[in-house]
């Protein structure tokens, strides 16, 4: 009698995950789009770069000048959202994160939009609040 009672309260539990499923599925990410630009403003030189986050390898690319490149993701649901990127330029190296959710650089971005431009001196993140574009990072030798 027990096996039956059990057999049957796990095909109900069974029917109503397959009647109800589709309307409560767990979601995984946000419905927002976020989106993280890069901009090559060196003086006439090509930038290199490898973006990436925990799940996502965006892959090794070379940006010209005056060219960007932007890619777009939707950020986690339940555990945070991290994009950083290595840069080469010549001998120079920088390395930092391009975007973290819930953190000063999402911030400046206004939650869901980030622009980074590479220039001769280092890399400036567009403020959206000030329209200015901030200093954020130098080149390293």
């Amino acid at each position: 009698m027990d096996q039956m009672i059990t057999t049957q309260l796990y095909c109900f539990v069974f029917i109503h995950l397959l009647a109800f499923g589709q309307s409560t599925s767990l979601k995984l990410t946000s419905d927002i789009v976020t989106s993280v630009r890069i901009v090559n403003h060196l003086n006439k030189k090509p930038l290199t770069y490898h973006c990436k986050s925990a799940n996502d390898d965006l892959g090794l690319r070379t940006l010209q000048p005056n060219r960007q490149w932007e890619f777009h993701f939707h950020p986690a649901t339940f555990e945070t959202t991290d994009f950083y990127c290595y840069f080469f330029h010549g001998k120079l190296r920088a390395a930092f994160d391009v975007y973290v959710e819930d953190s000063r650089l999402e911030a400046n971005c206004d939650g869901d939009h980030c622009i980074w431009t590479a220039r001769e001196d280092g890399f400036y993140l567009y403020n959206m609040g000030t329209r200015q574009n901030v200093k954020m990072h130098n080149w390293n030798t």
